[in-house]
């Protein structure tokens, strides 16, 4: 009877045990998502990979530039290091010589040292570069700057203030540049140098009006020497108008003018217009894993050379190729012409972003490659008159680091 008893309570329990666990866990309420505190030691890994960098890191890949090019060389530039302070890392291998750099920007404040890039013809050595400038929007600002082949070097000191939409600064300094000896005739290696003075005032206003926006911003600057006075002023103004939540359409105009001259060839500013007009649709048109993302068209006029010196299409689409992973795929034609029109480039391309997908990224981050194909001519005049026309391809590879949205 006893072990009848005892075999009846056992069973029992075990029913109102199972009885009971099922309601616990109908009644209880859902569990929490993984989680994302780097003390936890289930984190995930995205989480304690994020907890390595500051919190502002990711943003930084925005300005990285990385390529390869069979003709002009491979690197990258800007490539910001893990560091609470903006640590940007260069090195780039040109067919004749090595650009390398390195720049940290901490406290309102640019360090950088290194060679950089050399735009002259035939080039066999970066631009050397050692500077220290420290420029808040406001406040004391200082500069020393030192450069070589034939780029500008300064040592200069001053001030901004701010009022509303104004900005104003004043520098006094000593700038000097080129190689040679002084010729008052500043040819490209004439040797220039001075002491200056540089006044700024700079200002402007935007106002939105229902679907449009509306835009003014101007510029007045002097450059004061010993034996010379240069006044040049930037104006500009734009108006974009959003017919839909997914289109705009910008139209911008940029005015500069200039009088006197400038004993630093630098800071020798000169008349120039443009004319710009963007358009911009997003329609997000979905096809299963396919999407629609962007549209656009970009066009630029010179009123100055009266001609068109740029035109740019592009389309991008997306598709979701994994559930960590989207694929960006965006076909472009770029042309573009001097304003004098004595070098046009016509280069057509695909370029390609994979970006990684989580939750626990604002943003996507991957690698972007982009095919570019196409020519530069170049147009040249003879001493009796003739007109020469050089053909150069410009097929390369551009690979860098996109941030994107979602």
């Amino acid at each position: 009877m006893v072990t009848r008893l005892r075999i009846l309570s056992a069973a029992l329990s075990l029913v109102l045990g199972t009885a009971g666990g099922l309601a616990s866990a109908q009644t209880q309420p859902p569990q929490p998502p993984p989680s994302t505190s780097p003390n936890d030691p289930n984190v995930s890994f995205t989480a304690q990979l994020l907890n390595l960098f500051s919190a502002e890191y990711l943003g930084r890949f925005g300005g990285v530039e990385g390529f390869a090019d069979s003709s002009n060389g491979y690197g990258v530039r800007y490539f910001p290091l893990p560091f609470k302070a903006d640590t940007r890392l260069t090195y780039v291998s040109h067919p004749k010589y090595q650009e390398y750099a390195l720049s940290v920007r901490y406290d309102d404040t640019t360090f950088a040292a290194g060679r950089y890039y050399n735009d002259t013809a035939g080039a066999t050595e970066g631009v050397g570069h050692l500077e220290i400038n420290h420029n808040p929007y406001t406040g004391l600002q200082y500069q020393a700057l030192l450069q070589d082949h034939n780029r500008v070097s300064q040592l200069s000191a001053g001030w901004a203030a701010a009022q509303g939409p104004f900005r104003v600064y004043a520098e006094a300094g000593y700038a000097w540049q080129g190689t040679g000896n002084y010729d008052n005739v500043k040819g490209p290696d004439g040797y220039q140098e001075s002491p200056f003075v540089h006044t700024e005032v700079s200002g402007g206003k935007s106002v939105t009006d229902g679907p449009a926006t509306y835009g003014v911003y101007g510029t007045a600057r002097g450059y004061f020497f010993p034996k010379s006075v240069q006044l040049s002023t930037d104006l500009s103004a734009s108006v974009t108008v959003r017919p839909t939540d997914y289109s705009s359409v910008t139209v911008s105009e940029f005015e500069r003018f200039a009088v006197g001259d400038s004993q630093i060839g630098a800071y020798n500013f000169g008349r120039y217009s443009r004319s710009n007009v963007d358009v911009v649709a997003t329609p997000r048109l979905n096809a299963g894993a396919l999407s629609l993302r962007s549209a656009e068209y970009h066009f630029r006029y010179s009123f100055l050379g009266s001609e068109t010196t740029l035109n740019n299409v592009a389309f991008t689409a997306r598709a979701d190729v994994a559930p960590a992973f989207v694929l960006d795929l965006t076909p472009h034609y770029d042309n573009e012409r001097s304003v004098n029109g004595l070098t046009v480039t016509s280069e057509g391309g695909v370029r390609a972003d994979l970006f990684y997908r989580n939750d626990a990224l604002p943003v996507l981050i991957g690698p972007r490659i982009d095919y570019v194909f196409g020519n530069t001519t170049t147009a040249s005049t003879a001493a009796d008159g003739t007109t020469a026309y050089t053909v150069t391809p410009t097929n390369r590879w551009i690979i860098s680091v996109k941030i994107g949205a979602k």
